[in-house]
């Protein structure tokens, strides 16, 4: 988008009401929600619905596969997602219930989140497939009849969703047993997960890349108490999240902002959006403003060659 029509200082400055609501809670935000301390905030709350037993069933299984957005993992790759992934019985008992649930329930709440943005047919603006479980092989490795591996991945998420600015992408790996895992393949523009008749299984084991950062067990609770936390308190407002891809837009076009925005580009550091130099872009704050789509994604897995960008689009690279 080109802003020399109607001018820079204008775009900015409509929204400085918005730019202070985000300089007021900023220090909030880093205390209650730093995702790098996530660690320490682990406990579930008592106020999240617990998982059911039924079946989720997203639609039913196609025959064809059509791989419209995902490249199907290698053998090799296969046995990078398996050396990373957490396995349940290996956690103390009480974090074995925790990640089951944050598995589970991280998955539902960004796939309720996106369909409630683009609508159930257009999951495919910031879903896409890892893999087709019902052809990756992970039985023999894992010494485990009837487990099947499922990847999916939540990507752009900070174009749309006000209460997670610092957070791009989310990709979830699980090995579940004795589930009916599989894709729904019906959209030409990708493919989506469907757990079919048997539902999701038992998990076996799970992990979760976030922004590119592989996520420990006790991370990857601690993410799902964040998450909900922010959807019940609030993180800013819709307002705000425009200011700040405004300013993200601007910076990407023009390279720097006058000086009386410099609280403005701290609060967008913070979040991870700029780098240290107050002028260039993050990944994070790249894809605040930039459209994508699964099959745009599944090319940038096969094409990017910046090694740091690999290590975060590629779902297989977990160092």
């Amino acid at each position: 988008m080109a802003y020399n029509n109607y001018g820079l200082e204008n775009i900015i400055s409509n929204n400085d009401k918005n730019i202070n609501y985000i300089n007021k809670n900023i220090n909030y935000i880093n205390k209650v929600y730093d995702i790098s301390n996530l660690n320490k905030q682990y406990i579930i709350s008592s106020q999240i619905r617990q998982p059911t037993n039924t079946p989720i069933n997203w639609g039913n299984t196609r025959q064809t596969n059509t791989q419209n957005a995902y490249v199907e993992p290698i053998q090799e790759e296969v046995e990078k997602v398996l050396e990373a992934i957490h396995m349940v019985q290996r956690l103390p008992e009480d974090q074995q219930r925790q990640l089951i649930e944050a598995t589970r329930e991280i998955r539902y709440f960004f796939d309720g989140q996106v369909r409630a943005e683009f609508g159930g047919t257009q999951h495919y603006n910031a879903i896409r497939c890892l893999n087709n479980p019902e052809v990756t092989q992970v039985a023999s490795a894992l010494s485990m009849p009837n487990s099947q591996l499922a990847g999916e991945e939540f990507f752009a998420l900070n174009r749309f969703m006000p209460n997670y600015a610092d957070i791009a992408d989310v990709q979830w790996w699980s090995v579940y047993r004795d589930g009916s895992w599989g894709l729904d393949t019906w959209n030409p523009q990708g493919e989506h997960l469907d757990t079919g008749v048997n539902g999701w299984g038992d998990l076996v084991g799970s992990v979760i890349k976030l922004n590119g950062k592989v996520l420990t067990p006790q991370e990857m609770i601690g993410f799902y108490r964040a998450i909900r936390l922010r959807n019940e308190r609030g993180f800013m407002t819709e307002d705000s999240l425009e200011v700040l891809q405004s300013l993200m837009r601007a910076l990407d076009t023009e390279g720097s902002l006058p000086r009386r925005y410099e609280e403005q580009i701290e609060t967008a550091h913070d979040l991870g959006l700029v780098g240290p130099d107050g002028k260039t872009l993050t990944y994070t704050g790249k894809s605040m403003i930039t459209p994508v789509t699964a099959r745009e994604r599944k090319q940038r897995q096969i094409g990017e060659t910046n090694p740091e960008i690999r290590r975060i689009v590629v779902p297989t690279i977990f160092n």
